[in-house]
């Protein structure tokens, strides 16, 4: 169902849906991670965002893409202004960021 974000049996975000035991039992959700694995030297990533739904609750990925490609040369490649937007915005959820910069040049 979808309260705000989409939610499994009404009650757990889908970003939250790993492995929570009283639905587990139900056979509403799985403790069998879906994962995808790639070679970042084929993609050439410029940055990835690693995010709780607090972040995507408010902002869609192209708008986390624009934010963060005008602020990667802040400290933390702006993930912290990214979690403070998120919270001017109105989440109402936990927001935790983590950039990880692939274009940064080592000292």
């Amino acid at each position: 169902t979808f309260n705000g974000v989409w939610r499994v049996a009404g009650v757990l975000a889908t970003s939250r849906a790993f492995g929570d035991y009283p639905l587990k039992q139900r056979k509403f959700v799985t403790v069998e991670p879906e994962f995808n694995v790639f070679d970042t030297r084929e993609f050439k990533p410029h940055f990835i965002i690693l995010a709780t739904d607090g972040l995507w609750d408010v902002f869609s990925n192209e708008e986390a893409v624009q934010f963060i490609s005008e602020r990667l040369d802040e400290p933390h490649f702006g993930a912290k202004s990214l979690a403070l937007q998120a919270y001017y915005r109105g989440s109402l959820d936990n927001i935790t960021v983590m950039v990880i910069n692939f274009k940064k040049k080592r000292a």
